[in-house]
């Protein structure tokens, strides 16, 4: 039976590893303000010649660096599991009385709060430092952004799954920032990227994350703007559970850090 005891426990031990994690807050927050200041004067033309004359570039920008540095979520989840084997703590975990679903929620629940604390923390930036205007309902884009943190999460558990060592997850995690970032449009509007980058973008939980959020903010819609896109990343994050299930074996020797 499952124990909430026993996973607060866990959460617990996470959130102290997590405070001390200095790279956490400067790619979750840091640099994302730095980078949104540097490029908002850069991405106003785009907005305006897209039909939208009063908009000043944070209304892409904000949403397109906070969807970007979330990526590093799923470099989090695979730091938590990779390091266990590093510091060769794992087998204990395993042999205390939490099962494996209950070490798994122990890892991953701390860093979806922690997902959302940061969507929270950037668009309140944006709003008060950048001059970002949210044009639609704001609280439509609760389940959106809950939706993607939860899908990066479940990302980084089967990332956590399918290697072998954490050198080969560090690379998927922030190689994903990046391809994810460039193919869904968080660099720049999806109307300025070359044809066949329009067609994949799809396939990124990145696209539907800013599909939703420029709908809201740029395009003054309201929840039932949001409804598809986070339908799509609930879906996408359903997929990486189904692998996760399939594919993580708690018994399975891997190479941590070095």
């Amino acid at each position: 039976m499952m124990s909430t005891r026993r996973i607060g426990v866990l959460v617990a031990h996470e959130l102290r590893l997590t405070r001390r994690s200095v790279d956490a807050v400067l790619v979750l927050v840091a640099f994302p303000i730095i980078t949104i200041a540097f490029l908002k004067p850069a991405i106003r033309p785009a907005l305006v010649q897209s039909g939208h004359p009063h908009a000043n570039g944070a209304e892409h920008v904000v949403p397109g660096q906070t969807v970007m540095s979330a990526f590093y979520l799923v470099s989090l989840i695979t730091f938590s599991f990779f390091t266990e084997h590093s510091w060769a703590t794992w087998d204990r975990l395993r042999a205390s009385q939490a099962t494996s679903l209950e070490i798994v929620l122990g890892k991953t629940l701390p860093r979806l709060v922690l997902g959302i604390v940061q969507f929270a923390l950037l668009l309140g930036a944006g709003v008060l430092v950048f001059g970002l205007t949210i044009r639609g309902n704001a609280l439509a884009l609760a389940p959106l952004i809950v939706a993607f943190a939860a899908c990066l999460v479940l990302l980084g558990v089967a990332v956590t799954a399918l290697c072998r060592s954490a050198q080969q997850a560090n690379a998927i995690g922030y190689g994903g920032m990046v391809l994810f970032g460039a193919l869904g449009g968080a660099f720049v509007p999806i109307s300025v990227l070359p044809a066949w980058a329009r067609t994949l973008a799809p396939v990124t939980p990145t696209y539907w994350a800013m599909r939703g959020l420029r709908s809201v903010i740029l395009d003054g819609r309201g929840v039932a703007a949001v409804v598809a896109p986070t339908g799509v990343l609930l879906g996408m994050a359903v997929l990486f559970a189904v692998v996760a299930l399939r594919r993580l074996r708690f018994d399975e020797a891997k190479v941590g850090w070095a």
